[in-house]
Parts: C-alpha cells; structure tokens; sequence
C-alpha cells in the first residue's frame, strides 16, 4: 500500500500536521526534511517544502521521483477570500494559479482534487463540527499583504481561499499520476490587512529588513500579535482535521 505525502511550507505548519500524524523516522531528500509515520495502517510522509512556487514544485519532483504515492495533499494555512472565520476548513475542489503584471492574471488550467478525498474531509469536518468551505483554491507568487488584493484575486478567480503552493504541488502530482488534495486551515482573513508585508521576510537578509520594518511601524506589533493567535487557532483545527481524515484513509 502506496504511502500519503502531505505537503507542507513552514515548520509551524509541519508541526500542526506532525501532532496528527504520530512520527516514526525523519529522511532527509535533497536537503528536505520529511517526517515518516503510520496511522490506522497507512504510511504518510510530511514534507516540508519552503515557501512559494518555486519551493513547492522543486519539492514534489524529488517526493514522487523517489517514493510512489497513493495521493499528495497540499496543506497548511490559507487565506480565505470568501466570508469565514478563522480556523475554517478549505477543502479545494480544484487548484489554479494567478499572476500579477500591472493587472492580475488567472494561469490557463486547472488541476482537480481527488473527489473521495473531498468528501472524506467534509465528513471529518461535520464529525468534529468545523465550518468546512468547498471550492476551488487559487495559489499566487507572493504574500498578498492587503484585504483589496485578496478581494481583486477573488473576484477574479472565484476562489474560496489562497495560498503559494498548491499550484506547483497539484501540477507536480499530476504529470506523475498522482491523485491530488488541498486541505487548509483559514489564518487570516479576506477583508483584513496584514500587519506587515511578509514579502520582505522571503528575501535574502529579509528577517533584518523585516524587523527594521517592525521597529519604523511599532503599531504594527498588535497586529502580529493578533495574527499569531488566529495561527494558534488555524494549526490547531488542522490537526484535528488531519488526524480524523487519517483515520478514515483520507478517502482512499
């Protein structure tokens, strides 16, 4: 029985999904770092990717080039674009992706998700009585720092949520065959601005031009503290919900 590799992008992310997953051994892959565990018979790697397109798509390959998979699931935190309240489920029904040239872009295409996983994870939300969203997901090149951003993406794409990978990971999973899930938690929401812009932390010397930023704009600290506790809450209706799907196979 092929194993699941459920991708992740950041270690608070890995650790969410880590505490459903009970960890049995820890590989490394190219420089990656995946965590190997079995629950209710079936093997599941974790993968941490990094963050963005190019991380993810790099990731995929060296996963499925080296391990067969009965399924990958992009997972983690999202940002929702539809009304929802932090720690909802996205459950993605397909995967497309956005770019921004003076104007934002809808990418041509789209990957769908495995329609047995869909349900499978509306059943766990209903069992543990998480508002669960459904619907198509929309991944985009940066961090989008400002509520009419999302709002723009929205209305562009129809999208229930955003993320940065689950585009390259969907297009990775479906050149190998490979059935494909997104299974998110909702951390921020579509008509809130982020306290800082993130995009600045992704560059090289980024963690100081993000605290420069910090120290210029102070009031800026509520925010992170007030985004830091809807993450608290997003990681912890993410572990729940992984847990029960694992349970149930995640409809495999």
């Amino acid at each position: 029985m092929d194993p699941v590799a459920l991708f992740v992008a950041t270690r608070w992310e890995l650790a969410a999904v880590g505490r459903a997953l009970p960890v049995e051994q820890e590989k490394r892959i190219g420089g990656l770092r995946c965590l190997i565990g079995r629950r209710a018979g079936r093997a599941y790697w974790l993968v941490q990717t990094g963050v963005g397109p190019a991380a993810a798509a790099a990731a995929v390959s060296l996963v499925l080039d080296r391990q067969p998979m009965a399924l990958a699931i992009s997972t983690g935190f999202a940002g929702a674009l539809t009304p929802a309240a932090v720690g909802d489920l996205i459950i993605g029904t397909g995967v497309t992706s956005a770019s921004y040239d003076g104007a934002w872009t809808q990418e041509a295409g789209s990957v769908p998700c495995a329609a047995p996983g869909v349900a499978c994870a509306q059943s766990a939300a209903a069992q543990l009585g998480i508002a669960a969203h459904t619907g198509p997901v929309v991944s985009v090149p940066v961090v989008l720092c400002r509520a009419e951003e999302k709002r723009a993406v929205g209305r562009l794409t129809g999208a229930t949520a955003l993320d940065m990978e689950s585009a390259a990971l969907a297009k990775g999973a479906q050149e190998r065959a490979v059935p494909f899930l997104v299974l998110r938690t909702v951390s921020d929401l579509a008509d809130e601005d982020l306290p800082l812009d993130f995009n600045a932390f992704l560059k090289p010397s980024g963690w100081l031009k993000g605290l420069l930023a910090l120290l210029r704009h102070p009031a800026s600290l509520a925010g992170l503290i007030r985004l830091r506790r809807q993450s608290q809450t997003a990681a912890g209706q993410l572990t729940a919900v992984c847990a029960a799907c694992a349970e149930k196979g995640f409809g495999l």
